[in-house]
């Protein structure tokens, strides 16, 4: 099964928890065991795995310190091209029962580098044999 989810960002540079999405996507598959690629198609944004900041209160995840600190002190880092291939296009992940195997407060976030604008996450799930 294949999906189109449309994003619409608001900032320039904006993170997303897009874990709600991709968990509807593997719902509405209906398969028990699949395999799930999310993939970003654009150059100056990028899809990542990861625990949940130490703050529960903060949506902002770890990455974000580490991505703030580069991209603001490297001087090779200041485009938004730059940033999305410091943090990856493509994410592989699993289902079992229907529900995403991640880690305990593991998310999978949406980074933004060239808002605002409307963007696509392409979901494919596939099925194993």
């Amino acid at each position: 099964m294949f999906k189109n989810i449309v994003l619409t960002t608001r900032q320039k540079e904006e993170t997303i928890d897009v874990t709600p999405l991709i968990e509807e996507v593997v719902r509405e598959s209906g398969f028990k065991e699949a395999g799930v690629f999310v993939y970003v198609p654009h150059s100056d944004a990028a899809i990542n795995i990861q625990g949940i900041a130490q703050n529960p209160s903060s949506s902002n995840p770890p990455l974000n310190r580490l991505l703030k600190k580069v991209l603001e002190e490297g001087q090779d880092f200041q485009t938004p091209e730059v940033g999305a291939a410091f943090v990856a296009p493509t994410e592989v992940l699993i289902a079992l029962e229907g529900k995403l195997m991640l880690g305990e407060g593991q998310r999978v976030y949406f980074y933004e580098f060239n808002g605002p604008r409307q963007c696509n996450l392409y979901v494919l799930v596939i099925p194993s044999a």
